[in-house]
């Protein structure tokens, strides 16, 4: 009879072979190793594993219902259940999105310096295309760039509908944590989020090398007119709504703010692939003070977006 030492190597051996046979996809690997590694036992990473490629097969199969043309608010309207927003996204990346914006995720998607490029989701990645080409902001802020995935996705966008734009970021560019989580990788982040913008061919953003909370960054943001804002930096509460706070504060009557891993306690069940509805921090500022003080537009995942009245 097997030891249970002997029983984990042939599991652990199991898992490695399914997931060998499954190298091509990228999203498999990204998913297995930031979110299945904590699970000890190779039997159960190795089924944990395989109920995410199954549920990641089914959203990704190309659906009727999901197949047509909206608006984010229309989307919203048409699908009351958030989590039915988000597939519906999901589906629009896969099935609907310029070629351009799904290389541009592909590109984000893989590894360099030891980490991926970016994160995030294939539906945030359709959520920017849809937002922008319903809302066209010209003036756009993220605070927390990390290797500039984001703005340069801004930037691809205006560039591919021929718009004018003027992108901005916040950053420490360095490897600070966001509060919540461990530093990230050591690179040098500004040179690294110009080489980005220089593959795609897009004009170097405007880049504050600050803390949000740093004189220079609440300057930068105070003088300007904002017509779309990204809070993607610290995920404590206390900075988080400071961000908010000063961001709200010199955002256009109309203009949009985005509050990232904003959905905790609302209705969205985010899918196995990518199990996080957000974290508290954002979302209680989400919950308690800019739903109160902005008009709620809609949830695309762990992104709550929000508009000035």
């Amino acid at each position: 009879m097997k030891t249970n030492s002997r029983q984990d190597e042939d599991n652990l051996a199991l898992l490695k072979q399914w997931i060998g046979n499954l190298i091509h996809s990228r999203y498999i690997r990204y998913i297995h190793s930031q979110y299945s590694c904590h699970i000890r036992s190779p039997y159960i990473r190795y089924v944990h594993s395989r109920k995410v490629a199954y549920e990641r097969h089914d959203w990704d199969r190309r659906v009727p219902r999901l197949d047509c043309e909206m608006t984010l608010s229309e989307a919203s309207e048409e699908y009351t259940d958030p989590t039915e927003v988000f597939r519906y996204v999901h589906h629009y990346f896969l099935y609907r999105c310029p070629q351009i914006i799904r290389d541009h995720r592909i590109y984000f998607a893989q590894w360099d310096s030891g980490f991926a490029r970016g994160l995030g989701t294939d539906a945030f990645q359709a959520m920017w295309w849809l937002l922008m080409l319903e809302h066209q902001p010209v003036k756009c802020l993220e605070i927390g760039v990390y290797r500039g995935q984001v703005i340069s996705l801004w930037a691809l966008i205006a560039k591919y509908l021929h718009r004018s734009s003027d992108v901005h970021g916040i950053s420490p560019l360095s490897s600070t944590s966001d509060g919540i989580n461990s530093p990230f990788v050591e690179i040098d982040y500004e040179a690294d989020i110009l080489k980005n913008f220089s593959v795609w061919d897009l004009p170097k953003p405007t880049l504050v090398k600050s803390l949000s909370t740093d004189k220079a960054a609440v300057a930068h943001i105070a003088n300007h007119s904002w017509d779309l804002v990204y809070i993607d930096g610290n995920h404590t509460y206390e900075i988080c709504l400071a961000d908010y706070r000063i961001c709200h504060q010199n955002l256009r009557d109309g203009g949009i703010l985005v509050i990232d891993d904003a959905a905790v306690e609302t209705r969205f069940r985010p899918p196995l692939f990518y199990p996080t509805a957000g974290l508290t921090g954002p979302s209680r500022v989400a919950r308690e003070v800019a739903s109160k003080e902005m008009r709620f537009l809609y949830g695309i995942g762990h992104n709550l977006v929000f508009q000035k009245i």
